[in-house]
């Protein structure tokens, strides 16, 4: 099926592959492994579905080999690819998924075609790394409490360790988002990496509109470990009066519609992979799940602070209350906050009033009552030295409790 046929390039899905062959010469800039960084002698890049997200052993890349070069061409057969020009990403996201986003301002159109998942390997820039690579391959890092590299982890002293060395991790994993970005007038090669940042920054601003957490840290995440982009633009014909853009950055139009065009693709891509959108991240546990708050810990404090029929009813309407929009707006707020503690925004001398103060009103909001806010910080303040995760799941306990209580 041909998803878009243009005077440079005509983009196709088939299967597990989602391809485009270049009809005139381009430069790409691209992360690939094999035929990847900057190249003007490809004539197609692609994009293939190389394994599912869970407990999924390719079998053609057994059938392969074990290198690179011979997944590489294996990959490319299978999807009737040219191998020696080809730039080839792999993924776990679903083909049939990906989205095709368009940009335009006078002369220039920008396309976008992005897979996206960011359920399994969401990551945040400078989260602790989990592998470190070596001349014979990727080994796991160890860290001390402090969070540094240990020694042992890069050196040869644990030999437990060290004994084998591990292939890299994949490219495929239960997360990347794959963009493939289209420029339709040429560009210089220092244009198409500045171009590449901002594609990078609109799918990091899609990761983080929709509030997804890391799941290597307590933070935000801004994509996954595995993330891929290629982006290709015309090579300059001056016999027909082209000429080359020299700027893609985010204050002329250029950076405006690759940044605009990722944005809307990624977006997109993970409400199709993942259903994730907006409107389901109205919740409480994906405001505060990353710190602690999540249904687990929600249900093991009903059980510990309240009556057994009333825990029950906790129980058996904790969808409904963790969806709730004013109780999930103010679990928002103190996600935020703690957000800003650590980044130092808000110092530490406030953060411990400031995280008690916002509890007190998700439980307020909970109860539906918010001229109890001061009743519920009495009632929380004691117990103020929980984790702000835990303090958080103690308002809503209480506040759902108080929501029932007719002694006011």
């Amino acid at each position: 099926m041909w998803i878009e046929d243009t005077d440079r390039y005509r983009l196709t899905r088939q299967g597990r592959y989602l391809s485009a062959v270049f009809k005139r010469p381009h430069r790409v800039l691209s992360t690939c492994r094999l035929n990847g960084g900057l190249r003007e002698d490809l004539t197609h890049v692609a994009n293939h579905q190389s394994c599912e997200g869970v407990a999924h052993v390719v079998r053609e890349a057994s059938n392969a080999g074990h290198g690179l070069e011979d997944y590489h061409r294996a990959a490319c057969a299978a999807g009737r690819l040219p191998p020696e020009s080809t730039a080839l990403m792999a993924t776990a996201a679903n083909m049939q998924c990906a989205v095709l986003a368009r940009a335009e301002h006078a002369d220039l159109a920008v396309s976008v075609v992005a897979t996206a998942g960011v359920l399994g390997n969401a990551t945040r820039a400078g989260d602790p790394a989990g592998w470190h690579e070596q001349r014979d391959g990727s080994r796991p890092v160890e860290r001390n409490e402090g969070g540094t590299v240990t020694a042992s982890a890069l050196g040869q002293s644990n030999l437990a360790q060290t004994a084998c060395a591990l292939p890299a991790p994949p490219e495929a994993g239960a997360g990347t988002i794959v963009t493939l970005v289209f420029i339709n007038q040429p560009c210089t090669p220092a244009c198409l990496v500045r171009a590449a940042t901002l594609a990078t920054e609109g799918k990091s601003a899609a990761v983080l509109d929709l509030r997804m957490p890391s799941l290597q840290s307590a933070r935000l995440a801004t994509g996954t470990g595995t993330d891929q982009l290629a982006i290709a633009a015309p090579l300059m014909r001056t016999e027909e009066g082209e000429w080359e853009r020299h700027w893609a950055g985010s204050h002329n139009t250029l950076g405006e519609l690759v940044g605009r065009a990722t944005h809307e693709a990624v977006t997109r891509c993970l409400l199709l992979q993942n259903g994730v959108c907006a409107e389901l991240r109205r919740n409480l546990c994906a405001a505060l799940g990353r710190h602690g708050c999540n249904e687990a810990t929600l249900r093991e404090l009903a059980r510990a602070e309240l009556d057994p029929p009333d825990a029950n009813c906790f129980e058996r309407n904790l969808l409904a209350l963790i969806h709730d929009p004013l109780s999930a707006a103010a679990a928002y707020g103190l996600a935020e906050i703690l957000d800003l503690v650590d980044v130092g925004v808000l110092h530490a001398e406030v953060a411990r009033e400031s995280i008690l103060n916002q509890a007190s009103l998700l439980a307020a909001a909970v109860a539906v009552k918010p001229d109890d806010f001061a009743c519920f910080r009495e009632v929380l303040q004691p117990r103020a030295d929980l984790t702000p995760g835990r303090l958080a799941a103690l308002a809503v306990v209480l506040g759902f409790e108080h929501k029932w209580n007719t002694h006011d």
